[in-house]
């Protein structure tokens, strides 16, 4: 079965245009599994009113300091979810596959927003990274980009040492950038536009799903009057490798096992080579 997941800083889930924008948005794309960022909701009634209105069948919340920050993950009943850590910057889980698939991790990642706290999400992505073996997917909002090719037009230049601590982090865990289908920016004002929503997944993730996609949805506007900044939304489809075409009536067992393993070195290469900056994100001491 494929699973789709749909990421969003939403940027505040209490105004009723962002609640039909993201109910919308689901309508569209059927997620199974949704992970929002700064939700803004302070009481557990608020968000289990949320999970009600956005028709999931279960929900994990983390309320939000004040007016800033909070998370939600929601699922529907087809998948099975089991909430491990959570923070005002993660909720990490383990998810059950379909039989003859392994269990594998999914991390809701918000990275700390302001530029002097950086080094927090890092550390907290090795500190993730260093918790659970098990096959990897991280998405969200991990408030940095890769390179400088990940923002466009004007504004202030990222300092370089600031992006290599971020792929330094992702080579720390073996996390491979998944790439994406659509516009490039996922957040942008009138000055600039950056990728800060992204998928990225450890090559383990390969053994269960082939061909992962991660689409840039439409462009939504966060409070279009007072602050004119617009944000993204994300789906990554995960298809399970079972959906890789092997005839098993011409093959010996050995033979398919050892297609399906070629099959997962050739979607790492291609990752690998397709990335910008892919050495120093795999390699330190690059």
């Amino acid at each position: 079965m494929d699973l789709d997941v749909l990421s969003w800083n939403c940027r505040g889930i209490c105004r009723d245009s962002t609640v039909r924008a993201l109910k919308d948005v689901i309508s569209q794309t059927r997620p199974q599994i949704v992970f929002l960022c700064e939700t803004k909701i302070n009481n557990s009634k608020a968000f289990e009113d949320l999970r009600l209105s956005l028709g999931f069948a279960h929900g994990k919340g983390v309320l939000s300091a004040g007016l800033s920050g909070g998370l939600g993950m929601f699922w529907n009943g087809d998948v099975k979810v089991i909430i491990g850590s959570s923070s005002l910057h993660h909720i990490d889980a383990e998810i059950d596959g379909d039989p003859g698939n392994p269990r594998w991790r999914l991390t809701g990642f918000y990275g700390w927003p302001r530029t002097e706290d950086r080094d927090r999400s890092l550390q907290l992505l090795r500190d993730l990274s260093d918790l659970n073996p098990l096959p990897w997917v991280v998405v969200g909002d991990l408030n940095e980009i890769l390179n400088s090719g990940e923002k466009k037009d004007g504004g202030p230049l990222r300092p370089e040492r600031q992006m290599r601590g971020f792929r330094e982090s992702l080579g720390y865990g073996d996390l491979l950038d998944l790439g994406y289908h659509g516009p490039c920016a996922t957040w942008w004002n009138s000055e600039t536009q950056l990728r800060l929503d992204r998928a990225v997944c450890t090559p383990t993730s390969c053994d269960i799903f082939g061909h992962a996609r991660l689409q840039h949805r439409f462009r939504s506007c966060s409070h279009p009057v007072k602050s004119q900044y617009y944000s993204s939304p994300t789906t990554i489809v995960l298809p399970s490798i079972q959906n890789v075409f092997l005839p098993p009536t011409e093959f010996s067992e050995r033979e398919v096992e050892s297609l399906v393993h070629a099959h997962v070195a050739a979607q790492v290469t291609t990752r690998q080579e397709s990335r910008l900056g892919w050495p120093s994100l795999r390699f330190s001491d690059a």
